[in-house]
């Protein structure tokens, strides 16, 4: 036999073999069961008398290789029969151990979070984000905006964890930080921006603009005015007790929060610097790191909340205090920096503690330094807090 025919018949063999194991029943039962699945990537979840979970799931499209993303509703007793009900509405089951995110409603009790990880595929270290009221209608707003604009979620969690001086949270951190000595948890409250674009019917065109913030015209003209989103903001907290949520930390005392408990390393610094009998408003600097830490004090029960923070000045406000040029401006450009990170993280401490809820976790240093007390004596009311902020201009 030639080389030649051997070749071939080896070539003939080959793809006999290959026909076989493509079209096997394993291979067959596996494409199936492929194709029985569908993708969430975003999640809600909210409570009340009923258990209502929203889903943002990916179906493919007729097109080779591109996808679509929609959203569902549905609603059960507990929250096993509301995943099933989710089931049963998509006609497919819901693939929940790719989600990036779980969105939590103002009434979603905290104990559906842990459930949500026990009796489902969503992992420990999935993103928790706070919808203000409902998690349905966030996650239906935030659907619609990626659909305009292409973002995706992981753009979404991206600009939350390193851009917006948030402290963010995981699935697994939320539920370590509740069952802790101070327990109280956090998570980043979301909203989607909105603005007022005319919509004036048998008009000329103007294209739909989406992915930036403009101001609202408020001109002439008749109705049709129509909200439309614009992007997605995150800068207050959701601060949670044993008993659910217990208010939301507005922009200056989320930072506050960021500051002592999140490892933010990015994010503009704003301070009115005095200098020389003048004020400079708004000066600003670009966070490089910092660290922070909490230094108790067993003998007289006392706390301090440490902050060192690395920041480059920036801007016109800074050129025109012109600090590179003298130690003294240098040195009040510190101040200026320092007074305002501490600002924050006094207001932070101060709005928590009428909450009763204690993000900054100062609880637990107490707990593992003095336990006596921290079982006897210690609330947020009985102890004294002191904070001290180093400021290194690079």
């Amino acid at each position: 036999m030639t080389t030649k025919k051997k070749l071939l018949i080896y070539k003939i063999l080959l793809f006999a073999f290959a026909f076989l194991i493509a079209f096997m029943p394993s291979t067959v039962s596996r494409s199936k069961e492929v194709n029985s699945r569908v993708i969430v990537e975003l999640l809600g979840i909210d409570g009340g008398e009923k258990v209502k979970v929203t889903a943002q799931y990916v179906m493919p499209t007729e097109t080779q290789g591109a996808t679509s993303k929609d959203t569902v509703t549905v609603e059960g007793k507990t929250l096993s029969e509301a995943v099933e009900a989710l089931n049963t509405a998509l006609g497919r089951r819901a693939e929940l151990g790719h989600c990036s995110m779980v969105i939590v409603g103002k009434d979603a009790e905290v104990e559906l979070l842990g459930a949500l990880m026990t009796i489902t595929d969503v992992t420990a270290d999935v993103y928790l984000s706070a919808a203000e009221d409902k998690a349905c209608e966030l996650v239906g707003e935030i659907t619609d905006f990626m659909k305009k604009t292409g973002a995706t979620d992981a753009d979404f969690i991206a600009y939350g964890e390193q851009k917006a001086h948030i402290a963010t949270n995981t699935m697994l951190g939320f539920l370590s930080d509740l069952n802790s000595a101070s327990q109280c948890a956090y998570m980043p409250v979301v909203e989607m921006l909105k603005n007022e674009n005319a919509e004036q019917s048998g008009g000329g065109g103007g294209g739909e603009e989406s992915g930036q913030q403009q101001e609202s015209g408020g001109g002439g003209g008749g109705g049709g005015d129509k909200k439309q989103q614009s992007g997605m903001k995150i800068e207050r907290l959701a601060l949670y007790n044993k008993e659910g949520r217990a208010g939301i930390l507005g922009c200056c005392e989320a930072r506050g929060v960021a500051w002592i408990s999140a490892p933010i390393e990015k994010g503009i610094v704003t301070a009115d610097v005095e200098y020389e009998g003048k004020t400079f408003k708004d000066v600003s600097g670009r966070l490089l790191t910092k660290h922070s830490s909490i230094k108790i004090n067993p003998n007289n029960y006392s706390a301090t909340l440490k902050v060192k923070a690395y920041i480059e000045p920036n801007g016109d406000k800074y050129n025109e205090l012109g600090a590179t040029n003298t130690k003294k401006a240098s040195e009040a450009l510190k101040a200026g920096f320092a007074k305002s990170i501490k600002s924050e993280i006094e207001r932070a401490f101060n709005e928590a503690a009428k909450m009763d809820c204690d993000p900054m976790f100062i609880g637990r240093e107490f707990y593992r330094y003095a336990p006596k007390f921290f079982k006897k004596l210690y609330s947020l009311n009985v102890i004294d807090v002191g904070i001290s902020v180093e400021v290194v201009l690079k």
